[in-house]
C-alpha cells in the first residue's frame, strides 16, 4: 500500500476583513486575510498537496468593503478582498449569502476579477437547473488522487435579500442538489475524495446533538450528513462557529469562526491499492489554526495602503457635534443599553419613523462590547454602531404579533442568583445573539423579569391605549428582522409592505449630515422591572 496525504485549508465568513487592525476604532485585533495568508503560506511550505478554499461571505462586512462596493466612483478597481485572495492563491470560493448585499452586478464583477472559480451548485439561473456562475464544483488532482469539491449555499437568501438583488437567480435546496452532483462526481469524475463546502451551518451539533439553530432551512448541515454518507469532508460556515469534529459515521466536519480568526485545516491520509489502482481514504483529522501570532503578509498590507488611507479620511469626516457626550458612553451594553434606553437606540428608531412614516419602529444594539463617543459623530462611529448591510422596510404586524415579538426579545434577559439582570444562557450559544434583542419606539411597554418567559410584557400601549391584538400596525425595522429569522417566526417576508432601497447605515449618516447638533435624549417609553 502506498500512502499519500492531502491537506485542505479554508476560511469562512471573513466579512471583508484584510488588515489586522479594526477599521471601526483602529485597534489591533490580529485577524484578517493578511494574517491568514501567512498561515497558509507556512502550511504550503510544509505540505506537498494543499487545497485552499474560502467558504463564503468574504466581500461584505467592513467600512473598506462598503466603500469599495457602494461609495467609490471608480468602479474599475478590483475589490481589495479579491486582490488579497488572488494573492493568497485560493483554489476556489463559495458564494455566501452576504455576497448579494450590494446587488448582482457587484457580485458578478467580483467573480470575474477573481483568479479562482466561485462555486455554488444550488444557485442557478432563473427557472433552470444551470448553476448561475457555471462552476458547481472543482476537481483537484495530486499524484493520481482526485478530489472533488462541491460548493453549496444556504437556500434562505430570498428571505433576506430584496428582489432587485436576486431577480435572475433561483436558490435550490442544497441537499437535493448535492445528491445529483455527488453522484456525478463519484460516477463520472471518479473522485477519490468528496468535499462539500457549504455556506450554511447546523441545526444541532453533529456529534452531541445539542441545539444550535432553528429548523427553518437556513442551516442544513445535519441533513447533508444524514442524506449523503459519501461526504468525506463537510466544510461549513454562516453561523460563525468555531467547531471541529469527526462524526461517528466518519465525516470530518468543521467551521472556522469569523473575520479570519482561524484557518480551518483537514488532513486526509490515503492509501493506494496497487491491484485495484485506486486510492482509499484511511484517516481524517481536523484542526483550527489560529492566526493571531502569525505575521501579517506585507504584500497584502502594501496593496491596501492607499485605499485604506482614502477610506480612513472618509470615515473620519465629522457629521455633526454632540451636545453632551457624557450621556452617550457605553461601558457595559447590559447596563447601558439592554436594560435602559440609550440615546442612540432611540435616535435610530426615531429616524426610522421619520423616514418611513410608520407608527412604531424597532432596532437592536449589534455590538457585544462597549462604545466610546467623543464630542462629534463621524462616519466611523455610525459604521461601528450599525455595521450590517440591512435595508429599511415597513411591515404590517398585528398587536398580538408585536406582543409575541416583545416576549421573545424579553427572553434575552434573566435574573441571576443575586437578583440582578443578566443575559439568558440560551442566548449565549453558539455565540452571543444580542443582535436579536430588539428595543422599540412608538409604543410603551414594560418588561418584568420576575415573570416567567412568555408572560413578561406586563404593559403594552400605543397612543395611551392598550395595543389591539387584532389590529394591524405599520412597523419600521430592518430587512433582517422583518424576514422573521433569528427567532421572530411571527414576522415574515409576506408582511413587508414597503422597502427603502438603501442601506440603513447610509440613511443614518445622511440624517446626521443634516443635523446641526445631536442632542442625546430618551423618552423612556420602555422599562425593565427587576
Amino acid at each position: 500500500m502506498k500512502k499519500k496525504k492531502i491537506v485542505i485549508l479554508f476560511t469562512s465568513d471573513v466579512h471583508g476583513k484584510i488588515s489586522p487592525y479594526n477599521s471601526q476604532d483602529k485597534s489591533y485585533d490580529g485577524k484578517g486575510y493578511a494574517k491568514v495568508s501567512s498561515v497558509i503560506n507556512t502550511v504550503r511550505k510544509e505540505e506537498e498537496n494543499v487545497i485552499v478554499i474560502d467558504n463564503g461571505d468574504m466581500l461584505q462586512g467592513t467600512p473598506l468593503s462598503h466603500y469599495m462596493l457602494a461609495e467609490k466612483e471608480d468602479n474599475s478597481q478590483i475589490h481589495p478582498v479579491i486582490s488579497a485572495c488572488n494573492t493568497i492563491q485560493y483554489d476556489a470560493a463559495v458564494i455566501g449569502n452576504h455576497e448579494f448585499n450590494y446587488g448582482r452586478e457587484k457580485l458578478e464583477k467580483a467573480v470575474n476579477d477573481s483568479s479562482f472559480p466561485w462555486l455554488s451548485a444550488n444557485i442557478v439561473k432563473k427557472r433552470t437547473s444551470d448553476p448561475y456562475f457555471g462552476t458547481p464544483y472543482t476537481i483537484k488532482k495530486f499524484d493520481g488522487m482526485t478530489v472533488g469539491i462541491l460548493g453549496l449555499t444556504t437556500k434562505n437568501i430570498p428571505v433576506w435579500e430584496p428582489d432587485r438583488h436576486i431577480d435572475r437567480f433561483d436558490f435550490l435546496d442544497p441537499v437535493e442538489t448535492a445528491k445529483n452532483w455527488i453522484r456525478h462526481l463519484k460516477d463520472e469524475k471518479q473522485v477519490d475524495v468528496v468535499i462539500i463546502a457549504y455556506h450554511g451551518g447546523f441545526e444541532s451539533d453533529p456529534v452531541t446533538g445539542q441545539y444550535l439553530a432553528a429548523s427553518n432551512g437556513e442551516n442544513q448541515g445535519n441533513e447533508l450528513l444524514a442524506s449523503l454518507p459519501e461526504i468525506d469532508v463537510l466544510i461549513t460556515g454562516h453561523q460563525h462557529l468555531v467547531y471541529q469534529a469527526v462524526t461517528e459515521a466518519g465525516t470530518a466536519v468543521i467551521q472556522s469562526g469569523t473575520k479570519g480568526e482561524f484557518v480551518g485545516r483537514i488532513d486526509l491520509d490515503l492509501e493506494k491499492d496497487q491491484e485495484e489502482d485506486q486510492f482509499t481514504l484511511v484517516h481524517k483529522e481536523t484542526s483550527l489554526l489560529p492566526v493571531k501570532d502569525a505575521p501579517a503578509d506585507e504584500t497584502i498590507l502594501s496593496d491596501i495602503k492607499e485605499i485604506e488611507k482614502e477610506v480612513d479620511d472618509w470615515l473620519d469626516e465629522t457629521l455633526t457635534t454632540i451636545s453632551d457626550p457624557s450621556t452617550m458612553q457605553i461601558e457595559d451594553p447590559l447596563k447601558d443599553v439592554w436594560i435602559k434606553e440609550h440615546p442612540m437606540i432611540e435616535w435610530v428608531n426615531k429616524t426610522f419613523l421619520k423616514i418611513t412614516g410608520a407608527e412604531m419602529a424597532s432596532t437592536a444594539f449589534f455590538l457585544t462590547q462597549g462604545m466610546t463617543f467623543s464630542n462629534t459623530l463621524t462616519r466611523r462611529d455610525i459604521h461601528a454602531f450599525y455595521p450590517f448591510a440591512n435595508t429599511l422596510v415597513v411591515m404590517e404586524a398585528t398587536g398580538e404579533e408585536i406582543r409575541s415579538s416583545l416576549e421573545f426579545s424579553a427572553s434575552f434577559l434573566t435574573l441571576d442568583a443575586d437578583g440582578l439582570p443578566a443575559i439568558s444562557e440560551s442566548w449565549k450559544y453558539p455565540r452571543l445573539l444580542s443582535y436579536n434583542y430588539d428595543m422599540w419606539e412608538g409604543i410603551q411597554y414594560t418588561v418584568n423579569l420576575h415573570k416567567p418567559k412568555g408572560e413578561r410584557i406586563t404593559s403594552l400601549t400605543f397612543n395611551g391605549e392598550a395595543l389591539d391584538p387584532n389590529k394591524k400596525y405599520c412597523v419600521a425595522t430592518s430587512s433582517y428582522r422583518a424576514s422573521g429569522t433569528g427567532g421572530y417566526d411571527m414576522f415574515g417576508e409576506d408582511k413587508i409592505i414597503k422597502e427603502f432601497p438603501f442601506g440603513v447605515t447610509e440613511m443614518l449618516i445622511e440624517e446626521l449630515e443634516n443635523t446641526e447638533e445631536f442632542i442625546p435624549q430618551t423618552n423612556q417609553n420602555w422599562k425593565v422591572l427587576r
